[in-house]
């Protein structure tokens, strides 16, 4: 394998699309390399007290998206049952011997630049990596990262760019019209996120005459464009760019999940959480509907991905990533999500 197709060495034209794709995002981002490290005490609340609050409202007040309708109807996080055995798309992979993944470059905990090496690093990659190393069958998987904003990630697997894409998606069943899920692997909610001094109150009256921002193609701007409250949409193509239009006061408040929320809290500590969630949402891997043998494989990898309780590599992942932004220090991990299958 040639050395710069390794993992920790990208190719130039996988850098290429990288950095073509971080130019979609605002001059003047606040970019992940120069976070702050968590914030403990002082006169704002940690990101993770941010977060844990968050999940636990979701699921107090929210109800997780059912598909289908009477006898037929099924939870959205309910994916192909796990299975290795391979077909078409698994086989392609294979012969290939690289597995193109669509990711995010500018979500601080999930997928960004480290600035250490200048690798892309977080949660989601830490997955990637795992699926990788089980379809290729190695510890050091040739693996193509590209970059793609909000917006694409559907068309990106639909127009075959991708084998699949690991970029904090929501699972939803307008989305399971377009593309195949995994079983989940992570859950949040989506919540508006506004500065300190804010009057935003929640999703509510107290939006009217407000610029919310949300980025397009998210499951945000779709609850924004069905309800309003007499807010103006700002579209952006990222969600940390929604971050940056608040920042610069071209918008009022940014809506995203509380997953997402706690790393934009992370770098900006002036802002805050309000109201209640309004969804219950699971993430998983999106990859075509007709790669079912793909989406079977991602699964069975999950299921050891999940396996092992606190020795599992999702609760690795979770304190490497997560640990003091999503949840305390030196505090276990919340438990990954259940599996879920239809029939």
């Amino acid at each position: 394998m040639p050395e710069n197709a390794r993992r920790g060495r990208r190719s130039p034209d996988a850098r290429a699309l990288l950095l073509a794709a971080a130019g979609l995002a605002l001059a003047g981002t606040v970019l992940a390399g120069s976070l702050p490290p968590p914030v403990r005490g002082g006169a704002h609340p940690s990101p993770h007290a941010v977060a844990e609050q968050a999940q636990d409202d979701v699921r107090s007040v929210a109800e997780r998206e059912r598909c289908g309708d009477g006898e037929d109807e099924w939870d959205a996080a309910a994916s192909l049952p796990a299975d290795r055995v391979a077909g078409p798309a698994v086989d392609e992979i294979q012969e290939r011997g690289q597995l193109v993944v669509g990711i995010d470059q500018n979500s601080y905990l999930w997928g960004y630049r480290s600035p250490e090496n200048g690798e892309i690093v977080g949660f989601d990659i830490d997955l990637v990596e795992a699926i990788a190393e089980d379809l290729l069958n190695t510890p050091d998987p040739n693996v193509k990262f590209l970059a793609i904003p909000t917006s694409e990630r559907e068309n990106a697997i639909r127009n075959g760019d991708v084998d699949m894409v690991v970029r904090t998606m929501s699972i939803t069943c307008e989305r399971w019209e377009k593309v195949a899920f995994s079983t989940a692997y992570f859950e949040t909610g989506q919540q508006l996120l506004v500065p300190r001094n804010s009057s935003i109150e929640g999703f509510d009256a107290s939006l009217e005459g407000m610029k919310v921002c949300s980025a397009e193609g998210s499951t945000a701007e779709d609850l924004l464009r069905e309800q309003t409250h007499g807010a103006e949409l700002v579209p952006a193509p990222n969600h940390l760019d929604c971050l940056v239009r608040v920042q610069l006061g071209e918008a009022d408040a940014l809506m995203t999940d509380s997953a997402l929320a706690a790393g934009h809290v992370a770098q900006d500590p002036s802002m805050r959480l309000v109201g209640e969630p309004l969804t219950e949402e699971s993430y998983g891997v999106a990859m075509n509907l007709a790669n079912t043998d793909l989406v079977a494989w991602v699964n069975a990898v999950l299921e050891d991905y999940r396996d092992g309780g606190t020795q599992s590599r999702w609760t690795a992942a979770a304190e490497a990533r997560l640990e003091g932004y999503l949840y305390p220090e030196d505090d276990p991990p919340p438990a990954p999500p259940e599996p879920l299958y239809r029939d």
